[in-house]
């Protein structure tokens, strides 16, 4: 009986502990897959996350592009906007275009600036430049007119390989040989060859001819702009206007009023524009320099290493040679030879040229520019002559200073 009795309990032992062996062995084997999965599994959620930061990186250096850095220069006809973009004309980075809303203008025929439909196309018109975006009707107009070596603002980038088999400056280049432009090697060119895009733009075709109105183009994450604002003593501006036909009072018993008009006109808008750009936002601000003719003047080089550093450009030797000939020309400007409208003639002694005015304009028409213009040029640091016709012919005297209101309003 005893027997029995310990028989029945060995074999509960068994029963009981055996399944349970066998349980715990094939939960450890579970758990040990389990593990070994998850271990398998985390080596691959890695794998994903190392590749997709690889992706990353790809996509940040190689597929995407910063947005397009674009300089606007702008300033009113006779104020060294023309030599300014010729600077950066010459620079092998720069894809420049000499007054592109001309392109407006040729296609869409001469629209008043205060004309809503002629602001909708500039703006989209420029958009499109900053974003090197082209259509077939702009490109016939470009290929016309910024490859024409009779035109002495030829685009250096448009004339040049990629899309030319020769440089502007090898004798053997020839409009003839350049291929037609098309909306994809034009664009292509722009976005990959070219580190800035220039564009030199007049007052007189800006829309409402307020500053505002180009930054309208500006205003998206894919554009980067940057304004240089070019800005000349009136007393020297507005004689030089009219003498290249800006305007015109010869003749006229209203001669007077047109002097007087143009005057007003010509400072009121460079007086709003100031103020509309010192009220700007810091960030924008940052992104805006005031240029003062004057100090070109004084030193171009100077002047070069600040335009250039305001466009993230390097110097370079071959630029600072052809500017220090440009600005120091071995003949006066009325024995040189002149091709081509005067108002794009550029090569002139820059010390003489800044006080010219003082011996060539009347002393009735400097009054009455400085009576219309006396507040802003007092804001750029010019010094009114006030009839005093000692001060205006002592060229010893600069009438303007190194320091004025409107230069503690920009960071550059």
């Amino acid at each position: 009986m005893a027997l029995h009795s310990r028989r029945r309990i060995v074999l509960r032992f068994f029963l009981v502990t055996i399944p349970a062996a066998i349980l715990l062995v094939r939960l450890y084997e579970a758990r040990r897959e389990n593990s070994t999965q998850y271990l398998q599994s985390m080596g691959r959620v890695q794998e994903r996350v190392e590749f997709q930061g690889y992706k990353d990186f790809q996509t940040t250096n190689f597929n995407s592009k910063q947005p397009q850095r674009n300089i606007l220069v702008v300033s009113h006809g006779r104020s060294g906007s023309t030599i300014t973009g010729d600077i950066f004309n010459h620079h092998p980075s720069v894809f420049y275009l000499h007054e592109p809303l001309q392109t407006v203008e040729r296609r869409y025929g001469r629209l008043n600036t205060t004309d809503e439909r002629y602001a909708r196309l500039m703006a989209d018109f420029l958009s499109n430049v900053f974003r090197c975006n082209f259509s077939k009707s702009v490109l016939e107009d470009m290929d016309h007119f910024y490859r024409n070596p009779r035109h002495p603002r030829a685009s250096h980038a448009i004339g040049s390989p990629p899309l030319c088999p020769y440089e502007m400056t090898d004798p053997r280049w020839d409009p003839k040989l350049c291929p037609p432009m098309t909306s994809e090697s034009l664009g292509s060119t722009c976005r990959n060859k070219y580190a800035v895009t220039v564009a030199k733009i007049l007052m007189s075709r800006i829309a409402e001819n307020n500053i505002k109105n180009i930054l309208s183009a500006c205003d998206t994450s894919d554009v980067d702009c940057q304004i240089i604002f070019l800005i000349r003593d009136p007393r020297a501006v507005i004689p030089s206007a009219r003498s290249v036909g800006f305007f015109s009072d010869q003749g006229s018993p209203l001669s007077l009023n047109s002097l007087r008009l143009f005057s007003y006109q010509t400072c009121k808008q460079t007086e709003e524009n100031l103020v509309f750009l010192k009220n700007l936002p810091l960030k924008w601000r940052n992104r805006v320099m005031i240029q003062r003719y004057e100090d070109f003047a004084m030193d171009p080089l100077k002047v070069l290493s600040r335009l250039y550093n305001f466009a993230g450009l390097p110097m370079l030797d071959s630029v600072k040679t052809w500017l220090n000939q440009t600005t120091h020309p071995s003949q006066s400007r009325e024995k040189m030879t002149k091709e081509g409208h005067p108002a794009f003639f550029t090569v002139d002694d820059a010390s003489v040229a800044m006080n010219r005015w003082r011996w060539k304009v009347q002393p009735h028409d400097i009054s009455m520019i400085e009576h219309y213009c006396s507040h802003v040029m007092q804001m750029m640091g010019y010094t009114l002559v006030d009839r005093s016709y000692e001060l205006m012919s002592d060229i010893s005297i600069p009438l303007f200073s190194e320091d004025y209101e409107a230069k503690e309003w920009f960071p550059h």
